[in-house]
């Protein structure tokens, strides 16, 4: 019999110290290739490529970084940037720094000599303008300087309170401040305009004199170079009618790469809004979206650590750019199985795969299947009788089968509710008891009845009228105020976390202040008010009891507080909305919002779905859609909203085409192949039941049901209007607060909590020991020893015992002095194996 599962490890954690302290020191890894691994890199190129192709630096603070490519007979590229051998002809225009870094030394005209793999390469350079004034800019130059030392992150000046009395705007946000703060404050402002070189911006920078954030940028470097400059030329300021940032664009660009070329150098260049154009490559911020799959150094080396997919976002300045790059190490000996292709979800799936040469696992067992589609799509194992006649059917087709008969049930229409009431934050702290059985009853209808998706959220962004006799109008009553209901709206419809853009741009993302308060905009004329109760006046907690009603006025706008701007509603990604005076702004929103033309809705929503049929989203966290965190396969998620969209948004048809899929039938058990992907769906996910859904499991099992408070007994765990009935059992397990509208809310990692409660908790111990249990009326019934085992078995995990667990278990119920004491001892521990507890 399988090995009960007693106690799950504790969460690890981190001191907040040690986070801060690997903020500080923690080295990039990325490094150019040394040795052997440079003439692997560089092989037997068919022809060099190089970008730019021909190169004008003007003043000498211009710069310019090449990056070289390789083109090889077999159709692929590799980047040479850091393995060629360059020289200068003739020398003494131009200094070629390391990895192919050119800045200017003298006017004149030259070229720079590629070389590498008996190819050969001229790109001509021409310098100009060394004897004109070239002055650093304050905010293209030092701004910029301060965000790739990182002293106005978070972690550091950048803080609200600052750092020892120094304090910087989050990530340069508010240049005019920076200014003051390291010129004009008489304590705090590091810089000495008559000493420049001992300015302690610059000493502790670059690591001269003690700091603790340590040295933050080489003495050498371009970042010393204009923060020296700056400081020699008399800490002078733009003047206001500077050029802004008009766009940053990155080169290569998309690329996949194969072994042995796991490097990829980048270059960045800034146009501006009079279309001049410069190197930012060393002035710019490069973060790796996954860095256990590669890593990116100050200077833009990208280097892979394994086979995968990254982004990598590059920041110069408040603007952002992101590239994505796959690196492959085909397998030795690999050979793609060509498995059947159900739809197309295998047909995305499966290309990506073969692509990062990963074998998917089998198809999962029969009785793995249905109880994995029992868990996934309704929430509930299947009974005795449900599991033996699947198992029994010979049906080819009886998988879709089962999954199309189990979305009409009203248990998909509980669980669904469900999760939906999780993030929606469905609860009688905020709506009463009658406001939230409501909403709860509201989502069920809809989805028992597969309203189209779009109108329900229609329904719910335009709701107005009394909380109680309108139930979608409790979105208002949930969350009030403005940024709230925008922050809300553009998580769970979105899947857009704007919360960072409410004081500063977003640092990892496009979003900015404006966006954040145009997004509010659309409900600044929102208001509630209580609903009268005719011949009452109700006062104090009777008050709270009462419906609320929900109305748009005829006023009412948002501020951006750092501008004062009064904001109009706006779309995110597309801009501003003209909505007609007295139209209710949100009808406007949502027109846009629900509109097959929206690039966020339908990923979204779909993204949303996959996560809990698959247990991981291919946008992972399901609710953070951003540059930076990009999707591990963007054509399967394309093709579920492309799908979703054209058929009407309707939900039940897109679960249906998931778990119809080889995909979702794939067995958790991994291969070689496959044991090291944890992203790309090769195998199943093995997850921990929710809590309702555990709760549910051992009712059923025991065939003894749970009585919360108010409910009438019987009542499924995850049929209950919220999680205001404060049972332990469902509180250790994870049951979310519904007080963030995250699926992050819902804690799945295990905890001593949840050890204590299966192993000699009251909910598993009064059930097992119910005299009326279905252990009790299998016994009471007479039936054998071997009838009980096989009925048990079916009852827990859908099949029956394997000859060593029945051997075991009849065993240890021979054995026993006591019959029953015996067979509740086997009851107890399949309720505490890892196959009951996880869905797999």
């Amino acid at each position: 019999m399988p090995c009960p599962s007693r106690t799950p490890a504790p969460r690890p954690s981190c001191a907040p110290a040690l986070i801060l302290l690997a903020v500080f020191t923690a080295p990039a890894a990325a490094a150019p290739p040394v040795g052997d691994e440079r003439k692997a890199v560089v092989g037997q190129p068919a022809a060099l490529e190089v970008s730019p192709s021909a190169v004008t630096l003007t003043g000498a603070r211009d710069a310019r970084q090449l990056v070289v490519t390789g083109k090889y007979s077999d159709g692929t590229v590799r980047d040479l940037t850091a393995v060629v051998d360059a020289a200068v002809e003739p020398a003494g225009a131009v200094e070629v720094q390391e990895g192919l870094f050119l800045r200017p030394k003298k006017n004149g005209t030259a070229a720079v000599v590629v070389r590498a793999g008996g190819k050969e390469i001229r790109v001509p350079v021409t310098v100009a303008g060394l004897d004109a004034p070239a002055p650093v800019s304050f905010r293209r130059d030092v701004v910029a300087v301060l965000n790739v030392g990182g002293c106005n992150m978070g972690a550091c000046h950048g803080t609200p309170s600052g750092k020892n009395g120094f304090k910087l705007s989050l990530r340069g946000f508010d240049p005019p401040a920076d200014f003051l703060q390291l010129t004009r404050d008489q304590f705090g402002r590091r810089t000495g305009k008559h000493t420049a070189d001992q300015s302690l911006i610059l000493l502790k920078g670059v690591g001269r004199v003690p700091h603790e954030g340590g040295q933050r940028f080489g003495g050498t470097s371009l970042p010393a170079e204009m923060m020296t400059a700056w400081l020699a030329e008399g800490l002078q300021n733009d003047a206001p009618t500077l050029p802004a940032v008009k766009k940053v664009e990155v080169s290569p660009g998309a690329r996949i790469l194969k072994a042995p070329a796991k490097w990829q150098q980048l270059g960045v260049t800034a146009t501006f809004a009079d279309d001049a154009a410069r190197d930012v490559t060393r002035l710019s911020n490069f973060s790796s979206s996954d860095p256990s799959v590669a890593d990116v150094n100050a200077n833009g080396l990208v280097e892979f650590k394994r086979s995968g997919e990254v982004a990598i976002l590059v920041r110069y300045l408040e603007e952002l750019v992101s590239v994505r790059l796959m690196y492959l190490e085909p397998r030795e000996g690999f050979a793609w199985p060509n498995p059947p292709e159900a739809n197309y979800v295998d047909t995305h799936t499966f290309a990506k795969l073969k692509q990062l040469t990963i074998a998917p696992s089998d198809l999962c067992t029969d009785y793995e299947f249905v109880r994995r589609a029992y868990l996934d799509c309704t929430g509930r194992m299947p009974t005795t009788d449900e599991a033996k006649a699947f198992l029994a059917d010979t049906d080819p087709k009886k998988r879709d089968k089962l999954v199309d008969a189990l979305v009409e049930t009203p248990e998909f229409a509980d669980f669904w509710a469900l999760k939906w009431a999780d993030v929606l934050r469905n609860s009688r702290k905020t709506l009463q008891v009658k406001g939230s059985y409501g909403f709860q009853a509201w989502l069920r209808g809809h989805l028992m009845k597969n309203t189209p998706w779009d109108r329900v959220v229609r329904e719910l962004v335009t709701a107005n009228g009394n909380t109680h006799a309108n139930p979608p109008a409790n979105y208002y009553r949930i969350a009030k105020d403005p940024t709230s209901l925008a922050e809300t709206t553009a998580q769970l419809f979105l899947g857009v976390r704007m919360q960072c853009a409410k004081c500063h741009n977003h640092p990892f993302e496009r979003w900015s202040q404006d966006d954040y308060y145009g997004m509010a905009a659309w409900f600044a004329r929102v208001k509630t008010r209580p609903e009268t109760v005719l011949g009452t006046r109700p006062a104090g907690p009777a008050a709270a009891q009462l419906a609320e009603v929900v109305y748009a006025s005829r006023d009412g706008e948002v501020t951006q507080p750092r501008t004062g701007k009064t904001m109009k509603p706006r779309q995110l990604g597309t801009g501003d909305a003209e909505v007609a005076a007295g139209e209710d702004r949100r009808t406007a929103l949502a027109d846009w919002l629900t509109s097959a033309k929206n690039p966020f809705f339908a990923k979204s929503v779909a993204n949303r779905v996959w996560f809990h049929l698959m247990g991981k989203g291919i946008v992972d966290p399901v609710d953070d859609f951003r540059d930076s965190n990009p999707a591990c396969n963007d054509e399967l998620l394309d093709a579920l909203a492309a799908d979703f969209a054209k058929s009407g948004f309707d939900m039940k048809r897109l679960v249906k085409t998931v778990m119809k899929s080889r995909t979702y039938g794939l067995s958790a058990q991994p291969t070689e192949s496959n044991k090291d992907d944890t992203k790309y769906f090769s195998h199943a996910v093995t997850k921990l039941l929710t809590a309702e859904q555990l709760l549910d499991a051992i009712c059923d099992f025991t065939a003894v049901p749970e009585k919360f408070a108010g409910l009438p007994l019987g009542t499924r765990a995850t049929a209950l209007p919220d999680g205001e009935v404060n049972h332990p059992f469902l509180k250790a397990f994870g049951q979310p607060a519904r007080e963030l509208a995250c699926e992050c809310e819902r804690e799945s990692d295990g905890n001593l909590a949840q050890a204590l409660q299966l192993i000699n908790g009251p909910t598993v111990n009064e059930k097992v020991r119910n005299a009326n249990n279905r252990l009790g009326k299998l016994l009471a019934a007479k039936a054998s020893d071997e009838s009980i085992l096989d009925e048990l078995f079916h009852a827990a995990l859908a099949r029956a015992p394997f000859e060593d667990e029945k051997k075991i278990a009849l065993g240890h119920v021979a054995k026993g002095a006591d019959k029953r004491k015996a067979w509740e001892d086997v009851v107890w521990a399949l309720i505490n194996t890892r196959e009951f507890l996880f869905r797999h």
